[in-house]
């Protein structure tokens, strides 16, 4: 529990602004209150779920990774599964929401091309119904979103690196701060989508989005860290990755470090 204390206490704030003050997170009054914590557990569940694919997903891109003079190797000292107020609180989570806001921003531009008009603003915003467009476009995105971080954050935190027998370099693979970069465009595309709304209006519903969206990736990075904790055997396994150990002589020296 104590791990997913900020995503709680988050979660507890825009209860009580939502339910007594004003409101936030497109709600206000009491039916804020199973709306949020719907919300929450929903939007949990799908990020969490398809991270029980993560098995198949390896084996998978182990035959991708696999191949030729390339190999992926295990350094052991990079292994680090605990969970890190830095990695678990901040980093990863603004790394989904951002590459969320990255899928959303994508998404809009095509439907602006397809239907030939500019995307209103209240596209965006909650519409207060269901819609089932938005419901299966943001189960999909939720899907991407999870099975991609997780997968990366698999092979970061279990010390994986990609070696090149030809060149002898190692790479990172996983390194949550190759992934700064969707951040930034995820959240900036968002607002440059409505130049022709108040740039402070469109800032504010996009915080409040981020706000609903950091709970919900809390949960989901702290539960991965535990999942992978658990079955670390079994995707060192799946990923045929060699120790940096048993690599030829000539080679050892270079694991230890990366590129």
């Amino acid at each position: 529990m104590k791990e997913l204390g900020p995503a709680l206490v988050i979660l507890l704030a825009t209860l009580i602004i939502s339910t007594f003050i004003t409101e936030f997170t497109f709600n206000f009054g009491l039916k804020a209150v199973w709306k949020t914590l719907f919300r929450f557990l929903r939007l949990s569940l799908l990020l969490t779920l398809p991270m029980f694919l993560l098995p198949g997903i390896c084996s998978v891109m182990e035959r991708v990774l696999n191949r030729g003079k390339r190999y992926l190797i295990h350094v052991h000292d990079d292994r680090n599964i605990a969970v890190r107020p830095l990695k678990n609180w901040v980093v990863r989570p603004i790394q989904g929401i951002g590459l969320v806001m990255l899928m959303a921003t994508k998404l809009l531009a095509f439907l602006e091309i397809y239907t030939g008009s500019r995307i209103a603003l209240d596209t965006v915003l909650p519409p207060g119904r269901f819609d089932p467009g938005r419901f299966f476009s943001s189960i999909a995105i939720g899907i991407v979103v999870s099975v991609l971080l997780s997968f990366l954050w698999n092979l970061d935190d279990l010390g994986i690196r990609h070696y090149n027998r030809k060149t002898r370099e190692v790479r990172m693979i996983g390194k949550y701060i190759g992934l700064l970069v969707p951040i930034f465009f995820g959240f900036y595309g968002i607002i440059s989508l409505f130049e022709n709304n108040s740039q402070l209006l469109v800032a504010k519903y996009v915080a409040q989005m981020a706000v609903i969206l950091y709970p919900p990736f809390v949960v989901f990075n702290v539960l991965h860290s535990r999942y992978l904790k658990s079955r670390e055997e079994v995707f060192l396994k799946r990923l045929k990755a060699i120790s940096g150990g048993v690599l030829p002589d000539d080679d050892k020296a270079l694991a230890s470090s990366t590129v």
